[in-house]
Protein backbone atom coordinates (compact mmCIF):
# COMPACT_ATOMS: atom_id res chain seq x y z
CA UNK A 1 0.00 0.00 0.00
CA UNK A 2 2.90 2.38 0.59
CA UNK A 3 3.96 2.08 -3.07
CA UNK A 4 0.48 3.11 -4.16
CA UNK A 5 0.56 6.12 -1.83
CA UNK A 6 4.03 7.11 -3.06
CA UNK A 7 2.97 6.86 -6.69
CA UNK A 8 -0.21 8.82 -5.96
CA UNK A 9 1.74 11.59 -4.22
CA UNK A 10 4.30 11.80 -7.05
CA UNK A 11 1.53 11.86 -9.66
CA UNK A 12 -0.31 14.62 -7.77
CA UNK A 13 2.91 16.62 -7.41
CA UNK A 14 3.65 16.30 -11.14
CA UNK A 15 0.10 17.33 -12.01
CA UNK A 16 0.06 20.32 -9.69
CA UNK A 17 3.54 21.34 -10.78
CA UNK A 18 2.06 22.56 -14.05
CA UNK A 19 -0.38 24.88 -12.30
CA UNK A 20 0.41 28.51 -11.75
CA UNK A 21 1.19 31.64 -13.64
CA UNK A 22 1.59 31.49 -17.41
CA UNK A 23 4.17 33.47 -19.31
CA UNK A 24 7.15 35.17 -17.78
CA UNK A 25 7.34 34.62 -14.05
CA UNK A 26 7.73 37.66 -11.83
CA UNK A 27 10.72 37.84 -9.52
CA UNK A 28 9.63 38.01 -5.90
CA UNK A 29 10.75 40.90 -3.74
CA UNK A 30 13.90 40.33 -1.69
CA UNK A 31 13.45 39.59 1.99
CA UNK A 32 16.76 40.96 3.30
CA UNK A 33 19.04 43.89 2.52
CA UNK A 34 18.12 47.51 2.08
CA UNK A 35 20.18 47.83 -1.12
CA UNK A 36 18.53 44.73 -2.64
CA UNK A 37 15.07 46.10 -1.80
CA UNK A 38 15.94 49.48 -3.33
CA UNK A 39 17.28 47.81 -6.50
CA UNK A 40 14.12 45.70 -6.75
CA UNK A 41 11.91 48.77 -6.37
CA UNK A 42 13.90 50.62 -9.05
CA UNK A 43 13.58 47.66 -11.46
CA UNK A 44 9.84 47.48 -10.82
CA UNK A 45 9.47 51.21 -11.47
CA UNK A 46 11.44 50.95 -14.74
CA UNK A 47 9.34 47.98 -15.85
CA UNK A 48 6.14 49.88 -15.09
CA UNK A 49 7.35 52.87 -17.15
CA UNK A 50 8.32 50.54 -20.03
CA UNK A 51 4.87 48.90 -19.97
CA UNK A 52 3.19 52.32 -20.02
CA UNK A 53 5.34 53.40 -22.98
CA UNK A 54 4.55 50.18 -24.87
CA UNK A 55 0.84 50.64 -24.22
CA UNK A 56 1.00 54.25 -25.41
CA UNK A 57 2.85 53.14 -28.57
CA UNK A 58 0.20 50.47 -29.25
CA UNK A 59 -2.61 52.98 -28.71
CA UNK A 60 -0.91 55.53 -30.94
CA UNK A 61 -0.18 53.01 -33.70
CA UNK A 62 -3.86 52.10 -34.02
CA UNK A 63 -4.89 55.71 -34.57
CA UNK A 64 -7.30 56.60 -37.40
CA UNK A 65 -4.38 58.08 -39.34
CA UNK A 66 -3.00 54.58 -39.87
CA UNK A 67 -3.57 53.61 -43.55
CA UNK A 68 -3.92 49.92 -42.61
CA UNK A 69 -6.92 50.51 -40.34
CA UNK A 70 -10.32 50.19 -41.99
CA UNK A 71 -13.13 52.53 -40.96
CA UNK A 72 -15.72 51.05 -38.64
CA UNK A 73 -18.46 51.34 -41.26
CA UNK A 74 -16.55 49.16 -43.76
CA UNK A 75 -16.93 45.43 -43.38
CA UNK A 76 -13.84 43.23 -43.79
CA UNK A 77 -15.80 40.78 -45.97
CA UNK A 78 -17.49 40.83 -49.37
CA UNK A 79 -20.89 42.29 -50.22
CA UNK A 80 -24.00 40.23 -49.48
CA UNK A 81 -25.29 37.82 -52.10
CA UNK A 82 -28.17 39.29 -54.16
CA UNK A 83 -31.45 37.78 -53.06
CA UNK A 84 -30.00 36.61 -49.77
CA UNK A 85 -30.83 38.02 -46.37
CA UNK A 86 -30.31 41.76 -46.47
CA UNK A 87 -29.14 41.84 -50.08
CA UNK A 88 -31.03 42.53 -53.30
CA UNK A 89 -34.76 42.92 -53.85
CA UNK A 90 -35.47 39.76 -55.85
CA UNK A 91 -35.52 36.33 -54.28
CA UNK A 92 -33.29 33.60 -55.73
CA UNK A 93 -34.70 31.21 -58.34
CA UNK A 94 -36.86 28.49 -56.89
CA UNK A 95 -37.58 30.35 -53.67
CA UNK A 96 -41.12 30.06 -52.33
CA UNK A 97 -43.10 33.31 -52.33
CA UNK A 98 -44.03 34.99 -49.07
CA UNK A 99 -47.70 34.45 -48.21
CA UNK A 100 -49.87 37.50 -48.86
CA UNK A 101 -47.24 39.25 -50.99
CA UNK A 102 -47.84 39.50 -54.72
CA UNK A 103 -44.80 39.36 -56.96
CA UNK A 104 -43.98 42.61 -58.75
CA UNK A 105 -42.98 40.92 -62.03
Amino acid sequence: MSRFATVAVLLAAATLGGCGELGTLAQPAPLFGAQAKADYAAKQKQAKIARARAKADRDQSSSPDDPNVQPLNQAPYSNPIPGGPGGGDTPPEGALPNPGVTPSQ
